[in-house]
């Protein structure tokens, strides 16, 4: 059924774009999945969402896929590639369509080639597709889990997507200790975008840290949060990374003073362009 609707929809989206652009219908997704969004647009119709974000899509470089909300009655722009995952949403479902890699890769539409895209969602383990292993300067240790961590009135109770996420175990070590991710690849120079989700729930929270770090030069903090952000899962919906080869990645979890400080993060990406 959803394949015979999506050929069908595929149709309009054709003749919308007039074979400019080749989109392939990929999933049916919820409105409020967490893509790369350039823009958000309503319509009257079905056939006036296609007219709208066909044509804006193809007038974007940027953009690589489309989502057509027709229970909400609007449509979105997306660049990049994005998981299919769908979520439980009382928002409507949206159908997408975009231009289809192998796995792990995206169709940029500026070089017109499939590219890398970084992801580390920590469902596999060793975890060989992950760009931030744990780091050799560490004194205290990610740990990855599925389900709830073991101390009460703190913690996720469940990974964000899929089984598993990272946390820090906050029972045992000593206030200030630091749990380090660390990237292991060179990049290319120029300005990287990573997302990521965090929960941060307990009260003891201490604090959650992005850093870039050049060489033996002081690390330069892109973005920190501390404290008790509640029993949730939150959307880190975009932090600039300027990168080169000589530059890491560093995700940094500090303890707090008791064990009702567990943080945790999943789905981390890193995108080869800047946040919208």
């Amino acid at each position: 059924m959803h394949l015979l609707r999506g050929l069908q929809l595929m149709v309009g989206f054709s003749e919308l774009i007039h074979g400019c652009i080749q989109f392939d219908f990929s999933s049916e997704v919820s409105f409020s999945d967490n893509a790369q969004v350039i823009g958000t647009y309503p319509g009257s119709s079905k056939d006036e969402l296609f007219g709208i974000c066909a044509s804006r899509c193809t007038n974007d470089i940027r953009c690589n896929a489309i989502d057509i909300c027709s229970e909400n009655l609007k449509c979105k722009l997306i660049r990049g590639w994005t998981p299919l995952t769908t979520e439980s949403t009382s928002e409507g479902v949206c159908q997408r369509f975009q231009m289809n890699c192998q796995d792990g890769y995206f169709f940029d539409r500026q070089n017109e080639s499939c590219i890398q895209h970084d992801i580390c969602d920590f469902e596999s383990d060793p975890e060989s597709t992950c760009f931030l292993p744990a780091s050799p300067s560490s004194n205290f240790v990610w740990t990855r889990k599925s389900g709830s961590t073991p101390s009460s009135s703190t913690g996720p109770t469940a990974a964000y997507r899929g089984m598993y996420y990272k946390y820090i175990e906050t029972t045992s070590g000593s206030a200030g200790d630091k749990a380090i991710l660390q990237s292991s690849r060179a990049f290319q120079v120029k300005t990287y975008c990573l997302t990521m989700y965090y929960h941060m729930y307990g009260a003891t929270i201490n604090t959650l840290t992005i850093r870039t770090q050049k060489g033996n030069s002081a690390a330069i903090d892109r973005w920190t949060l501390s404290g008790n952000q509640g029993d949730v899962w939150h959307h880190l919906s975009g932090v600039n990374l300027p990168l080169d080869s000589q530059t890491k990645i560093i995700i940094e979890a500090t303890k707090g003073s008791s064990f009702t400080g567990d943080i945790a993060i999943d789905y981390v990406e890193l995108w080869p362009f800047a946040c919208p």
